[in-house]
């Protein structure tokens, strides 16, 4: 018989707990039997404890969602996640014991049903038994030319998805906004994105090509002011005193434009300062002046009708780059400086993601229409041979699900191959269908 004085376990002992319920059948506090078909992923920032993962009911269609775990079952009110957004894709909540006598509900109402492990811990031997993934151990079991050869194949997958999605888009809208929404929506990672994009089509690229093409500050100010992100704007009202920030202010009331993003919209805490959508989007407002003269499709399709495969692409990122300068070589946002370093407004790490995710794809879209085969080729090998991104949250997960020793050594395109097999089939419950489960 299992005691609450006899196992004290904190959180993290709790998720190790979680990860080894593959495929075990679990039932909740509500009488309902689930089924752990794929435990998700770690999540090292603010949120939920894991992410994207994947959970069935009966004969259902499986469920993916985040999963949030505690000690205690009131741990989810006395941490305030009932009335925080961020939890508002949470689909189960996993705790070792239930003191508590009230349900589970997200900020938006919405009812997560309970797991209590200590009920389960009377059968500790079978739940402690590490039940692996199919594909655990791939990384090593495969041999590296044999890893890296699929991954390249689904690597050029994932590229071709992105290009059907232009494609799509061609259909509907002019190349240069699909372009312009493209890396606008790169700019806003995972928890601005929806957000980026709503903003490239209330100011679309005619107009910032047009009207505003000779200015900088008429650029910065219609985006921002747009957006809803000037000081005068945002809930807290701040008072700005420089120079450059009541012109940008004074520019952007000139316009005379009422209907605006509410600040409700973007996502401003638990992100990099760096990735602060205010300073995303004065980066874009420089890019584009930057590329005012014969706008931003052409010039970046000369970038990758000229670009240089001995340099293996690199020299896209540097076109792509923006300096912090001015107001924005100290501050992350309005009134918030940095006390460190003095960081560019766009950097090689992310213009190399935009490159990989946004421009390659769309100039093999743009050129497949318009029949450049040969432009078309030069774009995906571009990409099959572009040097490594930075690693990120799904990168590393799967170099630690498959147990691979050595991710450094992987190109851009292998990376984007481990993120879609995460989103293809870790994600979507299609363990058997794997690439790396038949290979194995």
């Amino acid at each position: 018989m299992f005691t609450r004085n006899r196992i004290k376990l904190q959180e993290r002992e709790i998720s190790l707990v979680w990860e080894r319920l593959l495929g075990v059948r679990l039932l909740t506090e509500e009488g309902w039997t689930i089924r752990v078909i794929y435990p998700g992923r770690i999540n090292n920032g603010g949120g939920p404890d894991f992410r994207d993962a994947v959970i069935s009911a009966g004969d259902e269609k499986p469920i993916r969602g985040d999963v949030e775990i505690h000690v205690h079952a009131s741990d989810w009110h006395s941490h305030g996640h009932h009335c925080d957004p961020e939890y508002s894709n949470v689909i189960l909540h996993v705790v070792l014991w239930n003191d508590n006598r009230y349900s589970t509900f997200t900020t938006d109402g919405k009812f997560v049903p309970l797991i209590c492990l200590a009920k389960s811990l009377q059968y500790q031997p079978r739940l402690m038994s590490y039940r692996q993934l199919a594909c655990f151990c791939s990384g090593e079991n495969m041999g590296r030319q044999d890893l890296e050869r699929l991954l390249n194949d689904v690597g050029v997958r994932r590229f071709k998805q992105r290009v059907e999605m232009f494609e799509r888009k061609l259909l509907k809208e002019e190349a240069s906004q699909v372009l312009f929404e493209g890396i606008m929506i790169a700019l806003g990672y995972t928890k601005n994105k929806r957000s980026f994009e709503e903003l490239a089509q209330r100011s679309p690229l005619r107009l910032l090509e047009g009207e505003l093409k000779g200015s900088l500050l008429l650029k910065e100010a219609m985006l921002l002011g747009m957006a809803g992100l000037l000081p005068s704007q945002r809930i807290y009202g701040a008072f700005v005193c420089e120079e450059w920030v009541r012109e940008l202010e004074q520019t952007w009331h000139s316009f005379g434009q009422d209907e605006t993003m509410p600040q409700s919209d973007w996502c401003l805490t638990h992100i990099y300062p760096n990735n602060s959508p205010v300073r995303r989007i004065i980066a874009q407002s420089h890019l584009l002046h930057r590329y005012r003269e014969r706008g931003l499709l052409l010039n970046i399709l000369e970038l990758v009708a000229g670009a240089s495969l001995t340099k293996e692409g690199c020299c896209l990122e540097s076109d792509l780059m923006v300096a912090g300068d001015g107001y924005w070589l100290d501050h992350f946002d309005f009134d918030v400086r940095s006390r460190s370093r003095k960081s560019a407004l766009l950097g090689r790490s992310k213009a190399g993601e935009i490159v990989i995710n946004v421009i390659l794809p769309f100039t093999f879209a743009w050129w497949g229409a318009t029949g450049e085969r040969v432009l078309q080729r030069k774009a995906l090998q571009l990409y099959v041979e572009h040097p490594r991104l930075a690693e990120n949250e799904l990168t590393c997960h799967m170099a630690r699900q498959l147990f691979i020793k050595h991710p450094s050594g992987f190109t851009a395109c292998q990376q984007q191959g481990l993120i879609y097999l995460f989103k293809d089939y870790c994600c979507q419950a299609r363990c058997s269908e794997c690439p790396l489960v038949s290979q194995g």
